[in-house]
This record gives C-alpha cells, structure tokens and sequence, in this order.
C-alpha cells in the first residue's frame, strides 16, 4: 500500500504526502501541485473538501531538468518514499519549502534526480548533508517565507534553475511535480500545467488576512478554477519565462484553501523576495 498522510489545519490546504519512514519526524505540510484531473475527498477537523486537480500533462524527460523529488531514506523505490518537491539551484543545493523539512534532520531526508519516472533504474538517490529553513518562516502570517536549503552530500547530475531576482508580474506560469491525480492515485512520472499568474490585491482578496505580498504570489484561475495542485508536490517549482528564453525559478509550492476551486488559488512563496538571503547561506556553505 503506498504510505501517505493528509495534514489539514482549519480548512487550508497543506495537503502533505509522507513516506512511512519520515511520517513521525515531520510536520503539517502544505498543497503540491499536479498536472491532472483528480477528485480525492480529504477529511479535516472542518469536513471534507475535494481536491480536484484538472489540466496537465506528463512531464518528458529533460523539460524541467532542475526538477527532484524529496523523501526519506530507506527501503522501497522513491516513488513509494517521495513527499514534496524541489529544484536544483546549484549542484549540491536544493531549494524547497519550509513545510516540507521544519521538524526534520538531515538524515531524515534524501533527493531523487536523474529521471521524472520515480520508478525509473535511472533515478538518483543522494542523501542531505545539511538543511537551512527560513528563520523568517511563518512571520508575518502562517507560510510566509515558506523556503528551505538543502546541501547535498554529493553533486547530483541535474541542470540548476536560476532564480527570478525581481518581483514581477508575471503572465503564465508552469509547475511541476508528482501530485496526486484524477483516479487519486500519485504517479510514477510528474505532471505539469500552466497556471495564470494573480496580482498581490487578487490574492488577498482571495485570502483576506492571510497572505503576505512581499513573500507569496498567488497562481491560478481564481474566477472559474479547474486548475490547481494536490498532494504530492509541495516544495516544488512554479517557473516563469527567463530573458534568455528559458524558465526562471519564481516561486515555491506552498499553500491554499482546497483544490482548484473558484476563488481559492495556489500560493506560492516568491524567490525574487529571498534570493540575497538564498546567496548568503550558499556562500556560508561554500557554493
């Protein structure tokens, strides 16, 4: 049976996917974003809500080469141990979100490259060395500043993503992970969708009183829904359109009320606001 637990505090949607081996060590952990249609009812101490994932497709090998998966060590494929996602932003360091690893070491986690086919022969497991959560998570609301480092034992083969250093407004926006999908299953291959960007006064609107606009963006369509993520992908990457062509890091797969519900988009921690706090942390690691 694939190991999993949902988190789900007040109706909000840190919807977590834990491997059996970390389950204990970890805290609540926020929405993932997928690439699918899914209809999974999740039970929290408000009622059940639907996480209802529509649009995407599976990801092909090298589009998002900076794209891992992040679970525990152990036994079992890392497909069955994965839990949250990530980026490559140098060699050794992966960029996640705080939710995913607050209550966890460095031993109690391990990163899987090299193929977006968690049950692939070609994947990678590397262990963490060390970990750096935002010391500005959770302030000034819940989520904000929903960012963490990990070092790497080891390098790992994967081309590092660059990270969006300017707030901006963004047009479309494409995520990516292993979230769960219509038949409420997690699949073995990641999924993307493209999501429209939402402004900072759109966001709050949509989340009065609990957003933070210097370090969440918010993504998805807030009038009609249908596009959104689910268990599975939180920590992974939401990328917009670099100058050169390619894609840029502009945020973190953080948090939301349900799954793609009109009026309830995905939020997401924005990188442009921490990248000097980011380079300050690699340049005390050595990076």
């Amino acid at each position: 049976m694939h190991p999993e637990r949902f988190t789900v505090d007040s109706n909000r949607k840190y919807l977590a996917r834990l491997g059996a081996g970390l389950a204990a060590g970890l805290g609540a952990a926020a929405l993932v974003w997928t690439g699918t249609a899914a209809n999974a009812e999740i039970a929290g101490p408000q009622g059940d809500f639907e996480a209802q994932i529509i649009g995407g497709d599976e990801v092909a090998e090298g589009q998002y080469p900076w794209l891992v998966g992040l679970g525990s060590p152990g036994e079992g494929t890392p497909w069955e141990r994965q839990f949250c996602g990530g980026s490559v932003i140098a060699p050794t360091v992966v960029l996640t979100a705080a939710h995913c690893v607050e209550d966890a070491a460095a031993g109690d986690l391990a990163v899987f490259s090299g193929s977006v086919d968690l049950e692939s022969a070609d994947v990678a497991e590397t262990a963490v060395a060390d970990l750096h959560v935002a010391p500005g998570y959770n302030d000034p609301v819940a989520f904000a500043n929903d960012w963490a480092l990990l070092l790497l034992a080891e390098p790992v083969d994967a081309e590092p993503i660059g990270l969006s250093a300017d707030p901006a407004v963004f047009d479309a926006l494409e995520t990516a992970g292993w979230g769960l999908t219509e038949d409420n299953e997690y699949p073995t291959v990641a999924r993307w969708v493209e999501v429209p960007f939402i402004d900072d006064d759109a966001c709050a609107g949509a989340y009065p009183g609990e957003t933070d606009a210097v370090s969440m963006l918010c993504a998805g369509d807030l009038a009609d829904g249908g596009i959104d993520s689910c268990s599975g992908d939180s920590g992974g990457p939401i990328m917009a359109p670099g100058e050169d062509g390619g894609l840029v890091l502009a945020g973190i797969v953080s948090w939301g009320y349900g799954s793609a519900e009109a009026g309830h988009p995905g939020v997401y921690a924005e990188v442009a606001e921490f990248d000097e706090a980011i380079a300050e942390v690699l340049a005390d690691w050595g990076v």
